[in-house]
């Protein structure tokens, strides 16, 4: 498990920017954790590492928003979701297929079978300080881990 501590959302934005500059097609990434912890500003953050400019809000109402970039990002929202029949309602394979999947409140059901998975955890710490645990991923999601670890390590970062 790799732990990190941000200071501020512009913190938890750049952590989220450095994650979706190297993240595919196919990829999962499971955010859950505290109320306000920073599930749809890490999301800010990935899609501008994937290129987009568009303003990212989160899809509690809509239940998923969809974003065009280098990769398509598709951002659901599990909290309002009646069962796992409702996310196959929502197709969310073949956003899979399609691009990258990031899912607020993923904690509320199973990651989908896929391939490629990053789970991430959010707890307030402080008034503006989170800690983010990214709490398991596939061997391709702990390369791009591996891989920005050097820009992270300005984030307090401690791996278990």
């Amino acid at each position: 498990m790799i732990t990190l501590l941000t200071e501020s959302d512009k913190e938890t934005l750049e952590v989220g920017r450095l994650l979706g500059a190297r993240l595919g097609r196919g990829m999962f990434v499971g955010l859950s954790g505290d109320l306000g912890g920073g599930k749809t500003t890490i999301t800010r953050g990935i899609a501008r590492g994937l290129g987009i400019e568009a303003a990212i809000t989160s899809p509690t109402f809509q239940l998923l928003r969809e974003y065009e970039g280098r990769e398509r990002l598709y951002h659901f929202d599990f909290y309002r979701l009646g069962g796992e029949s409702d996310l196959l309602d929502l197709d969310i394979i073949e956003c899979l297929r399609d691009g990258v999947v990031v899912a607020e409140w993923a904690d509320m059901f199973s990651v989908p079978d896929v391939d490629e998975y990053l789970i991430v955890k959010f707890y307030w710490e402080g008034e503006n300080r989170r800690r983010i645990e990214f709490a398991g991923a596939s061997a391709g999601a702990g390369g791009i881990l591996e891989e920005i670890e050097p820009d992270l390590r300005k984030f307090g970062l401690k791996k278990a």
